[in-house]
């Protein structure tokens, strides 16, 4: 499930607007999370894997979405953040 994981970081990380960068949020610790943070260190969207499931939220956990299917998550994320102008 993890490579669902390093296939969305590989396939936004060329692509994500200047000044964005993905990075993990806690390394060795639960749950295994990332984010994608502007040039100041706001957080744009986090995403990650809680018990082979995959979530994301864009207002830091008020709302959070949650899929079993890596490709979904995928899409949601890139269709999002291409939406708001994140992608180059």
């Amino acid at each position: 499930m993890l490579a669902a994981i390093d296939a969305l970081e590989a396939g936004l990380t060329p692509v994500l607007a200047e000044g964005l960068t993905i990075i993990r949020d806690n390394p060795g610790r639960t749950p295994q999370q990332w984010s994608i943070r502007d040039a100041g260190g706001a957080i744009v969207v986090s995403f990650g894997l809680i018990d082979r499931t995959f979530f994301w939220t864009w207002d830091e956990g008020v709302s959070n979405h949650y899929t079993k299917v890596g490709e979904t998550m995928t899409r949601v994320i890139t269709d999002e953040l291409r939406r708001f102008g994140h992608l180059k």
